[in-house]
């Protein structure tokens, strides 16, 4: 499990550093998942209506997106519970781009997504590092506070030197420790993404690399792929 820890000084400043810290990376986690979110292919259908023995029906009702196990992937499942609805179906896939469709199982068509442009694919990566930048900048702030409120106290002496110095390499190894889970987090979700067409921002990115198989991140990894559902009757 991702975590942070105290192992310089457990006063009271790093502490609640820590904590912030720890919400802001938690945060990211969610942000990152909407980056290149397959939210909009899982709703293809959700508002679309299909015409059922001279009614006009929600053609929700009739099928269901399976996005697999691994909503980055390359294809995805419709599910087919009313053959009848197959010509609609397909023609709303088109409709949005996906061309490749093999109808041969009336009970489940299988879609290959088009493959994405360099320009998309290069928008994505530009929006994850954007969205991991701006962690990062408020995990930043967050070390910040702490130091200034810990100069403050000193001034007032309500921490002594000695003490306020392990708490200042503590919050510098805070915030370190939570600069490469951002960073890590941030490759972990362009791999999901782009597979192997992604590039390095210099050799401490390569080095973090390595990482985003330890077990500590196999939650978020998780996480970052996981789609919900809209609630079906909110329309």
């Amino acid at each position: 499990m991702l975590k942070l820890s105290l192992t310089k000084s457990d006063d009271s400043y790093s502490k609640a550093a820590m904590e912030r810290m720890f919400d802001e990376i938690s945060a990211l986690v969610e942000r990152l998942n909407g980056v290149g979110s397959a939210l909009a292919t899982l709703n293809l259908f959700h508002r679309e209506t299909v015409e059922i023995d001279g009614k006009r029906r929600m053609l929700r009702d009739f099928v269901a997106v399976d996005l697999g196990p691994d909503p980055t992937a390359g294809t995805f499942r419709v599910v087919i519970h009313n053959p009848a609805v197959i010509p609609a179906t397909v023609a709303i896939l088109k409709e949005n781009g996906f061309i490749n469709i093999d109808t041969s199982d009336r009970r489940s068509l299988k879609v290959v997504k088009p493959r994405l442009t360099v320009q998309q694919e290069e928008d994505l990566e530009n929006e994850v590092k954007r969205v991991a930048k701006n962690s990062l900048q408020k995990v930043s702030s967050v070390k910040a506070d702490a130091m200034q409120r810990l100069t403050a106290a000193i001034k007032v002496e309500y921490i002594d030197a000695p003490e306020a110095q392990k708490a200042r390499v503590q919050l510098d190894s805070l915030f370190d420790e939570a600069r490469k889970h951002i960073t890590i987090l941030s490759l972990i979700r362009r791999k999901q993404l782009l597979g192997g067409g992604m590039g390095f921002d210099g050799p401490e990115e390569e080095s973090l690399y390595r990482r985003i198989n330890d077990s500590q991140y196999k939650n978020v990894t998780a996480a970052l792929l996981e789609t919900i559902a809209p609630d079906m009757d909110d329309d």
